[in-house]
């Protein structure tokens, strides 16, 4: 059965990042990754990430999208957040990949930075991606348009 396509795209970034040692290291041991938002009183370090779908048009057999990757720390070095940071850039920026779904998908950075908070040693890194996909299901249909 397929995945939706959503899934398809999310599943395997969780699996590199959750399965990768050094970021392990980073985080003390267990890369704690939450769809979309965290579960209350989670262990910090963890990762956040979501992907925003979006549309080229209609005719386009590619489709952009965002992919969303919070890094939030309790630390009271900002170091441990950059040092993660870097780490995920390693991993995901200008990751070229595919799965069952699409025969192509391809990462790259968009903007990064810090997110102020006011509670002391809670830091709160955001990054996005541009996401780009192939539409193999869809392009049969898309070459008659």
């Amino acid at each position: 059965m397929a995945l939706d396509i959503q899934e398809s795209l999310i599943t395997p970034i969780y699996a590199l990042l959750t399965d990768d040692a050094t970021l392990k290291s980073l985080m003390g041991g267990t890369v704690r990754l939450y769809p979309v938002t965290a579960k209350p009183d989670a262990v910090m370090p963890y990762l956040v990430h979501r992907i925003d779908m979006g549309n080229d048009g209609d005719w386009n057999p590619k489709r952009r999208c965002t992919y969303q990757l919070d890094i939030w720390s309790n630390s009271p070095r900002p170091e441990e957040t950059t040092d993660i940071r870097q780490r995920i850039m390693t991993l995901v920026n200008e990751l070229d990949s595919s799965t069952d779904e699409t025969t192509e998908y391809y990462l790259w950075i968009q903007t990064d930075g810090f997110i102020a908070d006011p509670a002391e040693n809670i830091f709160h890194y955001t990054m996005q991606f541009n996401l780009k996909y192939l539409r193999d299901d869809q392009i049969g249909t898309l070459l008659k348009r």
